[in-house]
């Protein structure tokens, strides 16, 4: 099969998209299409930081990249305008589109398979063609995205979308349901079940350390976190990852440790040598839709794993503790700590078994199913 892929940025960040495709990209074409964007830049320091990077990209030329799997995706990198609302701009970021991938339309059937609803107009989709939504998040609340710009694009694609995957019941839920299916997030199981040497940033910490790895977000629950170091002032807080908004008031807790965001290899250098790996979320529209990347990550681990009440981590609440107050959390944390070893053990296997049979391998396997059945 061949494939057309709309998403984020190769490389930026190692999301659900890239995962799929670096294992799809072994056995079928694959021509990544990086990021047009789901919102109008403002006049600020980050969004100008933004198009001045994507301008540097233009320039780098498109390429072609391989992994340590051999599979070889090629990266597109249009200069196309993110005022996806003014007709004048469709019509000029179509020729650019056609511009750099009119040549891979040789009559041969394509799968155009689309994480941003934004570039729907950008393709002539012909009979032999199948046009697919990856629907990975609820554009309505997510942070970043213009919600108003997105939903008639998306409109749209939800409506000539031959499939439709998403990745959570409440996203399944918005669409049509014969055309609808669940593909929920895998984990690089191979990666993550690796015993591997501490990180060097954990090696001088002897307390119990309750770990969390991701964006700092406005979706963490500071104030949770600020009970749990206040009130376990024993235990160590790592935070692994960019921060987004400020936790300040966190960070002045002489148990709390934060690190900046790591390569996604060395995650496991982290939550596999920490003690109680955690989900701490508040509850929203974007964390009710949700299905954290890093769930299946902290399986693959073997941790114990704590978090807050939110819907993806019910179907698990044999395997995790879920918590439906903050001092419940508390309280789970330290009986997480407090497992034997054969518990912790037990506990170990289960979470394992259950990672491997979500390995984005897995998954990659599903998506061929679906669309040889569509066929």
């Amino acid at each position: 099969m061949r494939f057309i892929v709309f998403a984020e940025d190769w490389g930026s960040h190692p999301s659900s998209t890239q995962h799929l495709f670096s294992q799809l990209a072994k056995r079928h074409e694959v021509h990544w299409v990086n990021s047009i964007g789901m919102r109008k830049p403002r006049l600020n320091f980050i969004d100008l930081k933004r198009v001045f990077k994507k301008a540097l990209q233009l320039f780098s030329g498109q390429k072609k990249q391989t992994n340590e799997n051999t599979s070889v995706v090629k990266v597109y990198k249009l200069p196309v305008l993110p005022w996806h609302d003014i007709a004048l701009v469709r019509q000029f970021n179509r020729l650019v589109y056609a511009h750099y991938l009119g040549h891979i339309n040789d009559g041969s059937p394509t799968v155009y398979w689309l994480s941003v609803p934004t570039a729907v107009y950008l393709s002539d989709i012909n009979k032999i063609d199948k046009l697919i939504y990856y629907c990975g998040d609820d554009f309505n609340a997510l942070a970043g995205v213009d919600a108003k710009l997105v939903k008639p694009f998306e409109q749209q694609l939800i409506a000539d979308a031959d499939l439709i995957f998403t990745i959570s019941a409440k996203l399944a839920l918005a669409m049509p349901p014969p055309k609808t299916h669940m593909l929920t997030h895998g984990v690089s199981y191979d990666l993550f079940s690796a015993h591997v040497e501490k990180a060097v940033e954990l090696e001088s910490i002897t307390a119990p350390v309750i770990g969390f790895y991701g964006s700092i977000n406005n979706w963490l629950d500071e104030a949770l976190l600020i009970k749990l170091a206040s009130e376990r002032p024993n235990y160590k807080l790592v935070l692994v990852g960019d921060i987004v908004t400020s936790i300040d008031a966190l960070l002045r807790f002489k148990n709390v440790l934060h690190i900046p965001a790591v390569s996604h290899h060395r995650l496991v250098e982290f939550s596999s040598h920490w003690d109680v790996s955690v989900l701490p979320f508040i509850d929203n529209e974007q964390i009710r839709a949700c299905n954290p990347l890093k769930l299946k990550e902290y399986f693959a681990v073997g941790k114990p794993i704590v978090a807050t009440n939110f819907p993806t981590v019910k179907k698990y609440d044999s395997f995790v503790y879920v918590a439906k107050t903050s001092n419940e959390f508390i309280e789970k944390i330290d009986q997480a700590i407090s497992l034997s070893h054969e518990q912790q053990h037990h506990l170990s296997m289960v979470q394992s078994e259950i990672a491997k049979a979500h390995s984005w391998q897995v998954k990659a396997n599903l998506v061929e199913k679906q669309l040889i059945n569509l066929n």
